[in-house]
């Protein structure tokens, strides 16, 4: 642990949820996997799509559409519905076997792997503090059996931009009621977790399990962690 701020108690944590409490990308793998062999399987329209495809797909939908750059959860499902329209499905059909598909989608990328270790931390900083959920992503927080531990879950979409916009820690400091100064963010991320939290006046602790150099830091954290337990060391 490595303190840049003197260190002052908070009132409250908010977390970012991917790799930050998991591991994510061998979930987000396995899932889109899934997605196109469950596509290629099912649907005349999409027995031809594969992985350079769907990405192309992507690409030009975001390029059309950079909205959905602010909504993963959105994306993908016009992404699919759009894959759909391309092999010649009827719009509203697509529409319809696109929500069904990413809903499966959902399912399989929440089926992530949390250590004993992260339970017991977050059971017991839950029993001290108002725990949040501050995520880009699209976890299914009772799926993934997370939803226990928080009292509030702010995803980016339907409105709220991606962090490191502030549109999310607004929600959460107007949420509890709290200074944002009274509030730690803790993520693993240098731009949407660090700077995001510092930029609207969150306290931040930098999960650094992976060794970067903090040079790859634009705004220095309170806090720098090399492994999620030292929270309990640091809060509890």
């Amino acid at each position: 642990m490595q303190f840049y701020r003197r260190w002052q108690p908070v009132a409250a944590i908010s977390f970012d949820l991917d790799d930050t409490l998991y591991d994510n990308g061998p979930a987000i793998a396995r899932a889109e996997q899934w997605m196109l062999s469950h596509l290629r399987s099912e649907y005349l329209a999409t027995a031809m799509l594969d992985k350079p495809r769907w990405l192309e797909l992507k690409r030009q939908l975001l390029l059309a559409r950079p909205e959905l750059r602010q909504d993963v959860s959105l994306a993908r499902r016009q992404g699919i519905r759009e894959a759909l329209v391309q092999g010649g499905m009827a719009p509203a059909l697509a529409e319809q076997e696109a929500a069904r598909v990413f809903a499966a989608f959902l399912a399989e990328r929440s089926k992530i792997e949390v250590s004993e270790g992260t339970h017991h931390l977050l059971a017991r900083l839950a029993e001290r503090y108002p725990l949040a959920v501050i995520t880009n992503g699209n976890l299914d927080l009772a799926l993934a059996g997370l939803a226990g531990y928080f009292t509030l879950v702010c995803k980016a979409g339907a409105g709220a931009r991606m962090k490191p916009a502030p549109d999310m820690f607004v929600q959460v400091q107007e949420a509890l009621g709290l200074a944002p100064g009274r509030i730690l963010h803790v993520g693993d991320h240098p731009e949407t977790d660090v700077l995001g939290a510092g930029l609207h006046g969150f306290r931040a602790a930098w999960l650094n399990d992976r060794g970067q150099p903090w040079q790859s830091l634009s705004l220095l954290p309170d806090v720098e962690l090399g492994a999620l337990s030292e929270l309990a060391d640091l809060l509890l």
